[in-house]
């Protein structure tokens, strides 16, 4: 992870980790001062111990700011380390105050890898080795010399390592996104080849049958004619407006964008081209694997699509909203409504396949399409995605 943020599943999880780390410390200033004897609980001691817990408790609560300026600037490490010192100096050697001085190794290692880690290892034993010599009370012993000072390295190194998972992790992460976003535009690439074989091609079928027919009808019956010439215009402009949706199904590009900025954007180039005004509400907390937003932004293009073609809707109301079982679009416009039985049979025979081929698309990624409508009092798609993470709202905005 670069020095500049936590962006990422590694970045969130090193977060995680600093926040783990920071509390760690906190109990160990109150273990520390429980196993310390009597004696020895001085008021410099408790001075000392209360000023790391409250550092660690800042490290807590304001990791999101202390974390990028250690990872912007590695030198501020060095302070912990002086604090160590100090700690050291105060508490003793081999008291429990020593434990206090171990997870600044573990951070190093997590932040700054094992270069980092090295670097502060080194000047953590040069100041263990300090505090030892000058403090009366402590023995050279195999434990003094040796063992405690080892501590800072083996925990330093543990700290790298799980570094190294998370960016391992964040790895195979990308990977498995790119290789979704692959398989969803071929999927997508070969419903477009669909859609243009069954939809646009009969219609420009349609068009051509007609236009052949009508030097006949001109000769026969002018009226005739008159009628298929409205017909085929009629007819050129659903195949100029199926042409143009095609075209903007094959922007890959779009669904890798936020999601919320995905949906006010579809919205508001539909509500230009319509001329039907819609009102967009999008949570920017929300976030779906790449494989379901090819799906939510599909269905939200449909369900615009079959307003602006049977509902003779004068306004929309999109919302994207994260609710208990997962993210919810609703499309909701005032049109004049419909009845149809819950399998859209009747919607099938009179050849509306739109909420039909809708219902499709929600259940191959697992959502569910709710339908909501009655002659006069206009209808409500609702599509509930599992998978969201996030949380706060949008800004309501207007578009015409």
């Amino acid at each position: 992870m670069a020095a500049e943020g936590l962006g990422g599943v590694a970045g969130r999880r090193i977060g995680s980790t600093f926040r783990l780390l920071m509390q760690v410390r906190i109990w160990m200033a109150v273990m520390s001062m429980l196993l310390t004897p009597y004696n020895r609980q001085t008021l410099e001691t408790t001075i000392v111990v209360v000023c790391i817990a409250l550092l660690s408790w800042l490290g807590l609560v304001a990791w999101q700011q202390i974390v990028p300026w250690l990872l912007a600037y590695p030198l501020l490490i060095v302070i912990d380390v002086c604090v160590s010192y100090v700690v050291l100096v105060a508490g003793g050697v081999l008291g429990p105050f020593f434990l206090f001085t171990v997870v600044t190794s573990t951070v190093a290692g997590l932040l700054h890898r094992r270069m980092g880690v090295l670097l502060v290892c080194l000047m953590q034993v040069a100041v263990y080795y300090g505090a030892a010599a000058s403090d009366p009370g402590s023995m050279v012993s195999f434990q003094t010399v040796v063992a405690m000072p080892a501590f800072y390295p083996i925990c330093g190194f543990l700290g790298a390592k799980i570094r190294r998972l998370f960016d391992e992790h964040e790895e195979l992460y990308k990977a498995r996104s790119q290789a979704e976003v692959v398989a969803a535009a071929a999927e997508e690439r070969a419903r477009l080849a669909r859609e243009m074989h069954d939809s646009l091609a009969k219609t420009l079928r349609g068009i051509a049958m007609s236009a052949e027919a009508l030097p006949l009808w001109l000769a026969r019956k002018p009226s005739r004619a008159e009628q298929e010439a409205v017909r085929i215009a009629a007819a050129a402009e659903i195949a100029s407006r199926e042409v143009r949706q095609l075209i903007s199904d094959l922007r890959e590009d779009v669904v890798q964008q936020p999601i919320d900025t995905v949906v006010g954007a579809v919205t508001a180039d539909w509500a230009r081209s319509s001329g039907v005004q819609a009102r967009v509400g999008a949570d920017p907390g929300v976030d779906l694997p790449l494989r379901t937003r090819y799906e939510l932004v599909a269905i939200l293009k449909e369900a615009l699509e079959n307003v602006s073609r049977h509902s003779g809707a004068s306004a929309v109301d999109v919302r994207l909203t994260l609710g208990p079982a997962g993210p919810v679009l609703t499309v909701a416009d005032d049109g004049h409504g419909f009845s149809a039985s819950p399998d859209f049979s009747e919607l099938v025979r009179e050849g509306h396949y739109g909420l039909v081929g809708m219902r499709e698309r929600a259940a191959t990624v697992g959502a569910r399409l709710d339908v909501d409508s009655r002659p006069g009092a206009g209808t409500t798609i609702a599509v509930t995605f599992p998978g969201a993470l996030g949380e706060g709202w949008a800004t309501d905005l207007e578009v015409a």
